[in-house]
């Protein structure tokens, strides 16, 4: 759920072993489901489960670059 909100909001990050700060810019998430499963207007849909193993190890920022998400230590709005 983390990964489909940081696509939208595109948060400042700090990353071990990268100078200064990044900005997220897109996560691949075709492979997964989407973030939420079919919805009504009382019931807002069941968040899809996915396994920690089959979630995207990476990111791309704003400059082209890619990181490992496990490498983030700090992250704030854009």
């Amino acid at each position: 759920m983390q990964r489909y909100h940081f696509n939208e909001t595109k948060p400042i990050m700090e990353i071990r072993g990268v100078e200064g700060t990044v900005q997220w810019d897109e996560c691949d998430l075709s492979d997964c489901p989407p973030a939420r499963g079919p919805s009504t207007m009382t019931a807002h849909g069941k968040i899809n489960i996915v396994s920690h193993d089959d979630l995207p190890k990476t990111f791309t920022d704003t400059d082209g670059n890619e990181h490992l998400i496990e490498d983030i230590h700090s992250y704030k709005s854009s």
